[in-house]
């Protein structure tokens, strides 16, 4: 049902699919699609969650073998998290699984939206843990706060990107260095003539 879904919305659309096109093309009744998601966003959360699953081995080498700067190693995950999103995903569906969180706050999409974000954070706590090792972040910087800053900023620049029919996703991550390497500036080891180490 998940690849008839994913196929349907590239052909189509997001809104311009339903349900009962799923259930068909997948060779499945509408009541059993119905059964195991609920509703459209429901299983567009779930889409979403498979193509997370498969990008975690891609996003654990880069965090494994991170560039020396810091800042670096942020833009390239960012790169990395924004290529993966649009490999499979439209604006579309991004714009619908970004909404779920104030369409329905407590519902099972919001809270797959919830668990997405959670990872991100995870993983970028992991990048910040790396580098504080590596004496690259100061030792007094809170990698979970950090994160929260970091994820914060590039999920309302994804949603900027997202909401938009134009832009690339080279724009994106411009528009997101110089943000991140203010934040950063404060974050980096010096040496004891100001140059970071």
């Amino acid at each position: 049902m998940l690849s008839a879904a994913q196929s349907l919305f590239g052909e189509w659309g997001y809104e311009g699919t339903h349900i009962e096109a799923i259930a068909e093309r997948a060779s499945v009744s509408p009541a059993t699609v119905y059964n195991y998601f609920t509703t459209k966003p429901n299983l567009l959360m779930e889409l979403a969650l498979r193509h997370i699953r498969a990008a975690l081995p891609e996003r654990r080498n880069l965090i494994r073998d991170l560039p020396d700067d810091p800042v670096e190693g942020i833009l390239a995950f960012e790169k990395l998290l924004a290529n993966q999103n649009m490999r499979h995903l439209s604006r579309e569906c991004w714009r619908v699984i970004m909404s779920a969180q104030y369409m329905e706050p407590n519902g099972p999409a919001s809270r797959t939206g919830a668990r997405l974000n959670k990872l991100i954070r995870l993983q970028y706590v992991r990048l910040f843990h790396t580098y504080q090792q590596r004496n690259k972040i100061a030792a007094d910087v809170d990698p979970i706060q950090l994160a929260d800053v970091i994820v914060d900023l590039t999920t309302a620049h994804f949603g900027s990107f997202v909401a938009r029919e134009d832009g690339t996703v080279a724009d994106l991550l411009k528009r997101g260095e110089r943000h991140i390497r203010l934040i950063m500036t404060r974050m980096l080891v010096h040496d004891q003539d100001g140059d970071t180490v």
